[in-house]
This record gives structure tokens, sequence and C-alpha cells, in this order.
């Protein structure tokens, strides 16, 4: 069984494009090494991201993540054990999604970015799994 977590985060500092294609091409290779793969989507300072594996190299990970300084107010929307990996292809599938792309894929709401962390009542409510289900469904 492979584990997965969704989870959202802000943003600590400003990052530019540059800094973000390093971290993502990072992470990459990095994910490449344990055996991890993923999706991360980038909205307006906020990541939205997906990672799947072996149980103690997700949890490392996750972990590892938690402590990073790029990232605050981390928020864990979902995790739990599948079979099979939805992201098998990709260390790291990426996507700087902007507003109107939030709308058409989520197809019902313009999203902002506070959305991202409210609280739900049902976890297939919150905005960034919708995303991250419709995104991998539109590929």
């Amino acid at each position: 069984m492979l584990k997965y977590i969704a989870y959202v985060s802000r943003q600590s500092h400003v990052i530019t494009d540059r800094a973000l294609k390093e971290l993502l091409e990072k992470a990459r290779n990095n994910n490449t090494a344990i055996a991890v793969t993923g999706m991360l989507i980038y909205f307006h300072g906020s990541f939205i991201q997906y990672l799947e594996g072996e149980e103690e190299n997700v949890d490392w990970l996750y972990s590892k993540i938690a402590k990073d300084k790029r990232h605050q107010n981390i928020t864990e929307l979902d995790s739990g054990f599948s079979k099979e990996r939805a992201f098998s292809d990709w260390s790291m599938a990426f996507k700087k999604l902007q507003k109107d792309e939030a709308f058409e894929i989520l197809g019902y709401k313009d999203l902002e970015t506070e959305q991202l962390f409210e609280n739900y009542q049902s976890q297939d409510e919150h905005p960034a799994l919708s995303l991250l289900n419709n995104y991998v469904k539109n590929l």
C-alpha cells in the first residue's frame, strides 16, 4: 500500500518565477531519489500539494516540508492509503494556476487564496482538493 497526503500552505516570502523553477527542479530530483510522486499547484502565494509513495518516505518528506521556512500555515487536507499511484509518471507534476483557470477547473466559483485555509465540514468540499481532482481528470 502507498501512502498519500494532500496539504495547502502559504509562501512565507515572495517567490520569484526563477526560485519557483529551482524549487521544482530540486523537488523532482529529491522525489525521484525516494520514489515519491505527486502534484504541486502554485496559486497566488499558496501551494497545494499531493504526495504519494512508501509511507516512511511520504511521512519523512511531509515532516521536512513542515519545517521548511518557505512554507507557513501548513494545513493537511487529506491522507490515507492507496493501492496505486495517481501520478506514477511524474516525480512532481506542476501547475502555476491563475484565477481564471481555477474558475474553469472548479467550474462554479472564483477562488480566493483565503478560501484555501478555511475549515470545511467535509474534505470533499475543500476547494484545494477539488482543484487537484478536477485538474487531474482534465489532463
